[in-house]
């Protein structure tokens, strides 16, 4: 049976762990968005993790409060975050994302096809053929780490990063998927490219994905791609 760990992090946070339950990421998601709605005395901020949740305590910087902060979100999340294994996460938006398939955009693709034992075409219709949810936010502004990749495509993540991922890269590694939002490092198996901007400090909100979306990925061509991509 999985046991939650909840203790200090570092002075100023506590972190709640459900370790490997099934049901980890969503009790961290509905957790946090029981904190945010209903903000105890203790909780500053709350930072949901694949399996974690991070809560930064409340604080006026004295040692006295912050102890008794720490002491009421140890008691308190002890009690709470092994129920949250039986909550239901909020929902978010739906979301039906391009994404291009073709060799010259996506270099690992062949690769993947080799590693896994299947052909390209059975890797295209097995990401395509899911449906992902946003686990978490983080790595750069209007990143996710998408969960529900079929397990036939799990691959560790490559042996040595690239110093330079393109932007919109459609991604895997473990069961996960990601896109890039802008071109940085990276170590993921690039096997798709999206046209779709998903992060632009203009929007309100800025990142297109946020915790709980779901997104199911919708195969086009390279012309369909680079015009999508010119209207960027």
């Amino acid at each position: 049976m999985t046991s939650v760990c909840v203790e200090p992090c570092g002075d100023a946070w506590v972190m709640v762990d459900w370790q490997d339950h099934p049901n980890a990421n969503s009790a961290a998601r509905a957790l946090g968005a029981r904190l945010r709605d209903k903000r105890p005395d203790f909780c500053a901020e709350v930072v949901a993790g694949v399996r974690t949740l991070a809560v930064r305590l409340a604080s006026d910087d004295s040692m006295h409060s912050r102890s008794k902060h720490r002491e009421a979100a140890l008691e308190s999340l002890r009690d709470i975050a092994p129920q949250a294994l039986q909550w239901k996460a909020p929902a978010g938006k739906k979301l039906v994302l391009p994404a291009c398939y073709d060799t010259s955009v996506a270099r690992d693709l062949d690769d993947v096809a080799r590693a896994t034992g299947l052909s390209t075409q059975e890797v295209i219709a097995l990401h395509s053929g899911s449906s992902f949810y946003a686990e978490v936010i983080g790595f750069m502004p209007g990143f996710a780490y998408l969960g529900g990749l079929d397990a036939r495509l799990k691959l560790p993540r490559r042996a040595a990063p690239r110093p330079k991922v393109p932007q919109g890269s459609v991604s895997i590694a473990g069961l996960q998927t990601a896109i890039y939002p802008s071109s940085t490092p990276g170590g993921w198996h690039l096997i798709a490219r999206c046209p779709t901007l998903l992060f632009d400090p203009s929007r309100s909100p800025p990142a297109l994905m946020g915790e709980g979306d779901t997104i199911r990925f919708e195969p086009i061509g390279k012309a369909m791609f680079d015009t999508l991509w010119a209207k960027r």
